[in-house]
């Protein structure tokens, strides 16, 4: 029974900085108005047709909007064209909740954006009021894109409320990442534009190409040119000199999307859990931040925890101990073992589809093995830190059972795929419980491990039935079915040493079909083949007790037992095997009988006894009852 409504949140990259603000935005603002929030994504994210792309993506198809009371979507976070497009179709088609989207300008959806115009407005104020420039040049995005006309505007604003003149060509549209930056460089070092006291960048991306670039060609930032960037990245922190930047209100983003989404479920509007506007962060790149030493330990001091979970991931040996492992139960259990490096973690699902593993789920039967199953199994239950190995079987539509569980807090869910390449295993259910949290690189690497581990297991799986099959092939008579000499050594050797070591019976029966020679002359080497498949179809289908029957011969058949024989009992597996050959030419509607002789030993044997003289005593008194046979036939 659902006890509060659900929000669900299609992203991409979450591992990534940005996406991560605009979650803890999300989190933050859902718990407070009692939502529970489960977002889907993935770890690589590519405009590009491969197979891995492709299981990649396969985690959306999870999704089952009925489930859900809303639904966030970040399309500015897809990179692949065709997946937008997927997007596009399924909410249409499926989606009949509201939906919001975050920075993207469509009809179809409820729409909030990032207030990037009054952010890029107190980036270019403080080049200005702080640093008294005047020539201020702005390199934007694409021309007509939604954050690249708003920072561009934030600039003209700032510019005009100072009384600055606007030159059309301090106004330069580019792209988000380096190559309008190369080239403005360039343009700067040869004159073809004029040189301006700084240059403002629509993102840190494009600033540090720009940065960069500037000083391998003798440009020296911030004493010769200031360029500043915006969203203020961590590799905009790192760089040497550090850019100054400003940190978006991405949170901000994600609180105004679910108050969005609560008053169009309920009418009400509710307060935000912080107001977010971003901020700057200067840096060396226009002279106003700290030195080198003094942001070094600053930095050290906030990457002591994540370079402490690095360090213990990159030595725990996670990817041996899980490829090592002989059984799926034995692999689960290291997982858990190795479920302390999830940074914050309190709740983990793993959940793998109905026969991951089965062979014949393969590439040459179809594309089943792409998709997820109908009924899914959880084979990892981790909640509050108490994790199990378990096989819960439950129906995908439902996409995991402890979502419906009663909780005192509302609780967020990531859902991350588990494949290899595009073979679909299952996927993995992350919680933080009331943390606004999300999962980092750290936890991509080690869920990839865990891919690895799988498709290690199946692959092994997988050869080893193929073994089993060739070795089980190498042992049966192909036209039979029955065991060839080769089995009937094995497993009569077998038999004839328990025979030793349980005192009971040893029976060997000896039997030889009769008159193949004429059949095959006469009727051709098919029909001989009928006959000796009737033959030891008598022989097979005519014992009780586990007997290895086996053709050692063209015409020649065998079958050892261990049991409490008796006579009657042995003279009855004779009579079974004659009715039987007789109902099969009373019916056969041959031109010719199937006929076999047969002759046996049975005896308790010790150490003392030659398997081989038994055999051989059988195969006497077979070709004795072969003889009279003859004569009664003549």
């Amino acid at each position: 029974m659902k006890n509060r409504k659900r929000i669900a949140v299609i992203i991409c990259d979450v591992h990534h900085s940005t996406q991560q603000r605009i979650m803890k935005g999300i989190i933050r603002q859902a718990h407070a108005l009692n939502y529970d929030v489960a977002v889907f994504t993935m770890f690589m994210n590519f405009d590009e047709e491969t197979n891995y792309q492709y299981g990649e993506n396969n985690i959306f198809k999870l999704i089952n909007y009925e489930l859900f009371d809303a639904v966030i979507y970040a399309p500015c976070s897809v990179s692949k064209r065709a997946l937008r497009e997927y997007f596009a179709d399924s909410l249409r088609q499926y989606c009949k909740v509201p939906v919001v989207a975050l920075e993207f300008e469509d009809p179809a959806y409820y729409n909030v954006v990032v207030d990037d115009e009054s952010a890029y407005e107190n980036l270019v104020t403080h080049l200005i009021e702080h640093h008294r420039l005047t020539k201020i040049l702005c390199l934007t995005g694409f021309q007509g894109n939604l954050q690249a006309e708003a920072r561009l505007q934030g600039y003209r604003n700032a510019m005009a409320k100072h009384g600055l003149m606007l030159r059309d060509d301090y106004i330069i549209y580019g792209d988000f990442w380096h190559a309008a930056a190369l080239d403005l460089a360039q343009k700067l070092v040869d004159g073809v534009v004029e040189m301006p006291e700084a240059v403002v960048c629509v993102s840190d991306h494009v600033a540090l190409a720009l940065c960069n670039r500037l000083i391998e060609l003798g440009i020296r930032v911030p004493e010769d040119l200031i360029v500043v960037g915006f969203d203020s990245t961590k590799e905009a922190m790192d760089n040497v000199p550090s850019l100054t930047s400003y940190k978006r209100p991405l949170p901000g983003l994600g609180i105004d999307a679910v108050l969005k989404l609560h008053e169009l479920l309920t009418g009400e509007r509710a307060k935000p859990v912080m107001v977010d506007r971003g901020y700057l962060v200067p840096a060396e790149s226009c002279g106003c931040g700290e030195d080198f030493q003094q942001r070094l330990i600053k930095h050290q001091k906030a990457q002591r925890t994540v370079t402490n979970y690095q360090e213990l991931f990159n030595n725990c040996h996670m990817a041996e101990s899980l490829n090592s492992a002989q059984s799926l139960n034995v692999c689960l259990g290291r997982i858990i073992n190795y479920l302390y490096l999830v940074y914050g973690i309190v709740d983990y699902y793993l959940c793998l589809c109905d026969g991951w593993d089965d062979y014949d789920r393969n590439e040459n039967e179809g594309d089943d093995y792409k998709e997820y199953t109908d009924t899914m199994r959880i084979r990892i239950s981790s909640k509050n830190h108490n994790a199990l190995i378990v096989d819960e079987p439950f129906d995908r539509s439902i996409i995991l059972p402890a979502m419906y569980e009663e909780s005192e807090h509302p609780r967020t869910w990531y859902f991350t795929p588990l494949h290899f390449n595009e073979r679909c295993f299952g996927y993995a259910a992350l919680g933080y419980g009331i943390q606004p949290l999300a999962f980092d690189q750290i936890y991509h690497a080690w869920s990839r491990n865990i891919n690895n581990a799988l498709e290690f297991m199946r692959m092994r799986n997988v050869y080893n039935s193929m073994n089993q099959r060739l070795y089980l092939a190498s042992i049966r008579d192909t036209l039979t079915g029955i065991y060839n000499r080769k089995g009937f050594k094995r497993y009569s050797t077998e038999t004839f040493a328990k025979a030793i070591n349980t005192g009971k019976k040893f029976l060997v029966i000896a039997a030889d079909l009769d008159c193949l020679k004429p059949i095959n002359d006469n009727f051709g080497h098919l029909e001989g083949d009928n006959a000796i498949s009737v033959v030891a179809n008598a022989l097979n289908t005519c014992l009780d007790n586990d007997e290895i029957c086996a053709r050692t011969g063209g015409d020649e058949f065998v079958a050892v037992g261990c049991a409490e024989y008796t006579e009657e009992m042995i003279a009855q597996y004779l009579r079974r095997m004659e009715q039987y050959l007789a109902r099969y030419n009373a019916c056969s509607e041959k031109p010719y009988e199937v006929g076999a002789s047969f002759g046996y030993v049975c005896r308790t044997v010790t150490e003392n006894d030659n398997m081989q003289a038994i055999l051989d005593e059988a195969d006497a008194r077979m070709y004795e009852n072969k003889v009279m046979r003859k004569k009664n036939r003549k």
